[in-house]
């Protein structure tokens, strides 16, 4: 059954003076929303838990966590710190009620504080005594309390509102989502995995196994050292597979190290950027950077298109470029080709040719125009050739009709030459023709195109040279906001970024290199293992390589069952981040995209964000960046094959979030958790009348919400008497 916070009340925690029955917070199963400005309790509220599973408070001065014991001074409500006298004494505390099938549980942590000084805020003045926790349990069948006097069941009570394994995923500040959620640590994937299966139980059988397999080979050498029948050959075998694993074992060793350096260098370089880069400007730059290698793909396109397009212009007749320099060439052949005619004609005309001689004498080649193209002129009383008119009846046209009916020369014309080369030397002249009437422009339009070429060519270069200056000018947003430290320890944060980078790139060619090795060492083994047991003796019990083979094969199934329950489980993560994501992101402009997890070389996983082809998109928002690690959040809570059982406590998670964002965000964690208690700044509007924002009064009226709760303290009263007012709105 789903732990249910029922409620939770103070007494002089910080600002929430009183008793636990004035400030006091009544919560439902769903989502349950305390809306507050800053310093109305919000943190604080975030402090009570802290304080239950931790014995911590965040000191919201320095963000570090302190003891409850040695920050007991600032915890004690400012008004309760004036109101006790010297000798009197003050009592601070929280309590924290809530049910888990049917059992209900009451957990109250408190501590008394006596005044022995003047000076209202100096530790020195108060003498801190430190009560015992005190736990309560009933059931709905009996609901009188009774107390729990047993620490480790007092523990087990509080470990079992969020158990420890997962409280990282369901009780967190905002911005502890960026902390948690980094991929590009090993232990950040291995910690989920192994919180949502029992491939721990893999590793337990896989050294297991592993013992079994050392002691199956020791034995069958034994027993093959105590048999007469062995020979060098195997003990040399022997020995090589021996020295074959002593290397493997060496390079697992290097690689292990290489993988460790990687992931310190992959870390250093995330935390550089994270730390140093100015998000404001770093996303308008990647906006500038995305939209310039849009245009840059763009023209580099059509560059390449209009490159491709030259070679066609040779042998397209609108362009005619294979022509260019041919000129001469061109006017030689047709010279040549009169005077063949000429001789041609004269040699049939000589040889008694019976042919009427306009078969003959004319210009054209032999079977040319063709009909085809004879008939249309003759229609059209037009001659193609000369490009004349040739009208009904006149002797142009005339002429037209006596070559639409000249004999056919191939068939009824006697050969009156060996090797005539007519035809030849018409085709010639006919495939030319398209080429002919281009030699004035062929020069203008190669210029043309080389100018189009340059332009084109100027525009890529200046748009990658812009992109370039735009990449330039990210790297330097990394150090952002240490310029009032000096140019050199500016130039110190660039050279650790580069050089971060520069040992993750080394680490990863070490990482494939060595994995080379290991994997060619084990096929090494794996043949000198089938040697090993073609040479053994034969009079060896069966038993043993048996035992041997057995505990090899299973300790291999073991090995590739805990890879596939891993690779397995990182799918599921990837598949349920995506569904959260897209239900995150419904009401916001973002069309399309996906979280894609791959492995790293150090064995983690890193998180991108890719569009639909797959093209990785960088420069999103602050807001969007922790979008998507929520989304993975709730995928490691959602891809638990049992249901989750444990409800949300979240300080602030919609801070760096738009409206859009916002909404999105209240619709999607109904479906993940239980329970959710979400600490918000983001709906609370001190100029409106009612002090909510539109979405805050939408959240109101909308079934989704449960409760919600509006703090808000006095800023016209001295700081020392401000207190946090609740109101229940809902």
């Amino acid at each position: 059954m789903a732990s249910i916070i029922n409620s939770i009340s103070f007494k002089n925690f910080f600002n929430y003076y009183g008793d636990y029955d004035t400030t006091k917070y009544d919560f439902e199963k769903g989502v349950n929303v305390v809306v507050a400005d800053n310093g109305a309790g919000k943190s604080k509220f975030f402090n009570a838990f802290l304080w239950l599973f931790y014995d911590e408070v965040l000191d919201s001065d320095d963000k570090k966590r302190k003891s409850v014991k040695n920050f007991a001074v600032k915890i004690i409500s400012d008004k309760a710190k004036n109101e006790t006298s010297i000798g009197e004494t003050v009592e601070s505390g929280i309590k924290v009620e809530y049910s888990t099938g049917r059992y209900k549980f009451q957990i109250t942590k408190s501590f008394s504080a006596t005044r022995i000084g003047e000076k209202l805020s100096d530790f020195d003045s108060w003498q801190i005594t430190m009560d015992d926790m005190e736990v309560d349990k009933t059931d709905h069948v009996l609901p009188k309390y009774k107390p729990v006097y047993d620490a480790n069941e007092k523990q087990k009570i509080i470990s079992q509102l969020i158990l420890p394994t997962l409280r990282q995923y369901s009780f967190f500040q905002g911005e502890e989502v960026d902390k948690m959620i980094d991929f590009s640590k090993k232990s950040s994937i291995e910690d989920a995995v192994r919180t949502l299966t029992n491939i721990s139980k893999y590793e337990d059988i896989a050294q297991i196994v592993e013992d079994i397999t050392n002691k199956a080979y020791n034995d069958l050498n034994k027993q093959t050292k105590s048999t007469s029948d062995h020979n060098d050959r195997l003990d040399s075998a022997i020995k090589l597979k021996e020295s074959l694993q002593v290397q493997l074992s060496k390079e697992n060793e290097k690689l292990e190290i290489q993988k460790e350096l990687y992931e310190v260098a992959e870390q250093e370089k995330n935390d550089l950027e994270q730390n140093f880069a100015n998000a404001e400007k770093r996303k308008e730059l990647d906006d500038k950077l995305s939209e310039k290698n849009k245009t840059l793909r763009r023209v580099k396109e059509e560059y390449d298109t209009f490159l491709e397009s030259i070679n066609n212009r040779f042998f397209d007749g609108n362009f005619s470029w294979i022509s260019l320099g041919f000129e001469n060439s061109v006017l030689d052949f047709k010279h040549k080709i009169k005077e063949f005619r000429v001789k041609r004609y004269e040699k049939k005309t000589l040889l008694g040719v019976a042919e009427s001689p306009n078969d003959y004498f004319t210009i054209l080649p032999a079977n040319s125009p063709d009909t085809v193209t004879l008939e249309q002129m003759i229609d059209g009383e037009h001659c193609h050739v000369c490009d004349r008119p040739a009208e009904k009846g006149s002797d142009a046209y005339n002429y037209l009709l006596k070559l639409k009916n000249r004999p056919n020369e191939n068939t009824t014309k006697k050969e009156f030459v060996k090797n005539d080369l007519e035809d030849f030397f018409g085709n010639l002249q006919l495939n030319a023709s398209p080429f002919l009437n281009k030699f004035e422009s062929i020069p203008q339009s190669v210029l043309r195109t080389r100018e189009k070429e340059l332009e084109l060519k100027k525009r890529l270069d200046k748009l990658s040279s812009e992109a370039k200056a735009l990449k330039s000018r990210r790297k330097d947003i990394l150090i952002a906001g240490t310029e009032s430290d000096g140019n050199d320890n500016a130039s110190n944060i660039i050279n650790q970024y580069k050089g971060s980078i520069r040992r993750t790139e080394q680490a990863s060619s070490k990482i494939e290199r060595i994995e080379n090795t290991i994997k060619d060492l084990k096929s090494k083994i794996t043949n000198t293992d089938k040697e090993i047991t073609n040479l053994r003796p034969k009079d060896i019990p069966e038993g043993f390589s048996i035992s041997y083979d057995i505990s090899q094969d299973l300790l291999e199934a073991t090995h590739k069952a805990q890879e596939r329950v891993f690779d397995k489980m990182v799918s599921l993560l990837e598949s349920h981040a995506n569904n959260h994501f897209q239900n995150l992101i419904k009401y916001n402009d973002i069309q399309g995209g996906f979280l894609k997890f791959a492995k790293t070389p150090s064995g983690g996983i890193s998180l991108d964000y890719t569009d639909d082809a797959g093209n990785e998109v960088s420069g999103a928002s602050e807001g969007f960046q922790r979008m998507k690690k929520f989304a993975v959040v709730m995928s490691i809570i959602s891809a638990n094959t049992s249901q989750y059982n444990y409800p949300l406590l979240a300080d602030a998670p919609l801070s760096a979030f738009g409206n859009a964002f916002n909404k999105g965000f209240f619709d999607s964690i109904p479906n993940v958790f239980p329970q959710s208690i979400i600490l918000v700044k983001d709906l609370y509007d001190k100029d409106l009348d009612g002090k909510l924002t539109d979405l805050g009064q939408k959240l109101m009226k909308s079934d989704t919400i449960k409760t919600l709760y509006l703090n808000e303290v006095d800023g016209e009263l001295p700081q020392i008497e401000r207190t946090t007012k609740i109101e229940r709105r809902k």
